[in-house]
C-alpha cells in the first residue's frame, strides 16, 4: 500500500496561515525511484521519491502491480519560495485494510510541506494484489478546510502498463494514452 509523495528540499520555515492556490500541470502514469518508505500508524506506507517521470497522460489506470499514478502541481502565492503546509488526501473506491491488525480505511490523508512557486508531485502506486481495486480513486490537496485541487482516476481491470519513454532525458514529456 503505497502513498507516493515527491518532495522538494525545503530550507525555509513553513508559513502558518499563507493562503495559496494550486494548478495541476500534468497527470497520468509515472515511474519513480523510491528513496525511503515510512509506515504510517494506520498501516499505509508513504514513500519519498526522486527521478519522477511522466509516462503517459491519462485518467484510466490499469489495475496492475507497480503502476504509479498521480499529478504534478505548482503551488502559487506570495512570497515565492515560502514553505506552506497542505493536506494530501487519497480516497479509495472501496474500504481497504492495509494491515490485518488495523481497521479498514476508505480514505487517507497526511500533511505535506510544499514551496510556493515550485512544482511538486502526489500520487499512488500499487504494491500488493489486494489493493488492485477498480473504480474511482481521487487524489486531493487541501489547505485547512479549503480544497485546492482534486483529480479522479478510474482504475480499470484491463490494460497493459505503458512503457516509460525511450529517452528519459525529458521525463515529463506529455503524451497520450
Amino acid at each position: 500500500f503505497r502513498s507516493a509523495l515527491g518532495l522538494v528540499s525545503l530550507f525555509a520555515a513553513h508559513a502558518h496561515a499563507q493562503s495559496v492556490s494550486v494548478s495541476i500541470i500534468e497527470h497520468g502514469l509515472y515511474t519513480a525511484e523510491i528513496t525511503a518508505t515510512e509506515r504510517m500508524p494506520n498501516g499505509v506506507e508513504r514513500n519519498l521519491l526522486r527521478n519522477i517521470c511522466h509516462v503517459v497522460t491519462t485518467d484510466k489506470v490499469p489495475a496492475r502491480l507497480n503502476v504509479m499514478f498521480g499529478f504534478r502541481f505548482r503551488t502559487e502565492g506570495t512570497p515565492t519560495g515560502e514553505v506552506v503546509e497542505l493536506t494530501r488526501v487519497t480516497r479509495y473506491p472501496v474500504s481497504m485494510k492495509p494491515s490485518p491488525a488495523l481497521g479498514a480505511v476508505r480514505e487517507y490523508g497526511h500533511d505535506i510541506l510544499v514551496q510556493i512557486g515550485r512544482v511538486s508531485y502526489i500520487g499512488y502506486g500499487f504494491d500488493h494484489d489486494w489493493e488492485l481495486q477498480t473504480g474511482p480513486w481521487t487524489l486531493e490537496l487541501w489547505q485547512g478546510r479549503r480544497k485546492l485541487a482534486e483529480k479522479t482516476f478510474e482504475v480499470v481491470d484491463r490494460g497493459e502498463r505503458p512503457a516509460p519513454p525511450a529517452d528519459d532525458s525529458n521525463c515529463f514529456q506529455l503524451s497520450s494514452f
